[in-house]
């Protein structure tokens, strides 16, 4: 598999930082849909870490956003439990 442009996206950190993720997958989870990133600079590291982003639509538009601690954790738990399920 050779690099996919299509699959990259820009998001902005707190710090107001743009960082470029390729979007590895979406899951869904209690009706919505979330976004794995995985961070370009992290993508050829071992114990890279993705970024999971809640999924909005609006008008044709799709807006990444942050979650809260709470829901973090539940997708987080969820998507562990589908990973150790795929294994």
């Amino acid at each position: 598999m050779g690099e996919n442009t299509e699959n990259i996206i820009e998001i902005v950190d707190e710090n107001g930082k743009t960082i470029y993720c390729e979007l590895f997958n979406i899951v869904e989870f209690e009706g919505n849909e979330y976004a794995l990133l995985l961070p370009q600079d992290e993508k050829d590291k071992e114990d890279a870490e993705f970024v999971v982003m809640k999924i909005m639509e609006e008008d044709d538009d799709i807006a990444f956003i942050n979650l809260e601690d709470d829901e973090f954790a539940r997708v987080s738990e969820y998507i562990e439990n589908i990973q150790d399920d795929e294994e």
